[in-house]
């Protein structure tokens, strides 16, 4: 019996040779999107960790100067460098208030401009010494009018982590905020503070964080806050003056 010609069968392609299904095409595009969205969220957590970090440690002085002032019957004082980034915590066991007339001006404090107003002040005492002018003068002359000293317990002036910067800054005794020179924040003995905005910035994002005068309490928002309309109650006339 002759065998006829073998019959050749025909297998099926393998994965390899038939390709990608659409379903399966689809399934990995899915997973290199979802990649990707990880790694750009990754990567813009790290980007903007300083500056969350800056308002994280922010909110941490305030609350610890807010508590401060109502356990130990004090005032206390959040002082701002917006050109050097440096915050710190002072205070004063004498009687203090902010003056009635909100500060002009988007510029705060300067230490050389202090110190020419003091000696103005203390130049125009020099016309007429009476007793009560005389002591006074000796008072500002030697500090004690306004005598502030350093928290200790809060430690030495904080600087912003590197590439974060205060952008603007408002507090309740100022018409509008600084953009440079020293800005202020008090909290007094009875429970109130300033309300103020502290606008921290990174360069391309953004935190504000807004100050309730009744509560000490601090919001952080994820963008810039309109100027807070002057009008708006400060927390001035609780006494504290």
């Amino acid at each position: 019996m002759i065998a006829g010609p073998e019959k050749s069968v025909r297998r099926p392609p393998s994965r390899s040779q038939r390709g990608m299904t659409l379903i399966e095409i689809t399934i990995a595009m899915a997973i290199a999107v979802m990649v990707t969205s990880v790694a750009i969220i990754s990567t813009n957590a790290l980007t903007h960790a300083a500056l969350r970090s800056a308002a994280t440690d922010l909110t941490g002085a305030i609350k610890f100067s807010y508590d401060r002032s109502i356990m130990e019957k004090r005032i206390q004082r959040l002082g701002m460098d917006l050109d050097k980034g440096l915050y710190w915590l002072d205070y004063t066991d004498d009687d203090y208030g902010i003056a009635a007339t909100r500060d002009r001006g988007p510029v705060g404090e300067r230490p050389e401009e202090s110190a020419a107003a003091a000696k103005e002040r203390s130049d125009a005492l020099d016309s007429d010494l009476d007793t009560g002018k005389a002591e006074v003068k000796r008072a500002m002359e030697s500090g004690l009018a306004v005598r502030f000293q350093p928290d200790t317990d809060a430690g030495e002036p904080k600087p912003l982590p590197g590439g974060v910067t205060f952008s603007r800054v408002w507090t309740g005794h100022q018409e509008e905020a600084f953009g440079s020179g020293v800005a202020y924040l008090h909290f007094f003995r009875s429970g109130f503070t300033e309300p103020a905005q502290i606008e921290l910035t990174d360069g391309s994002e953004v935190i504000t964080l807004k100050i309730s005068p009744l509560t000490g309490r601090v919001r952080a928002y994820d963008k810039p806050l309109d100027d807070p309309d002057v009008e708006d109650p400060d927390g001035r006339d609780e006494g504290d003056l």
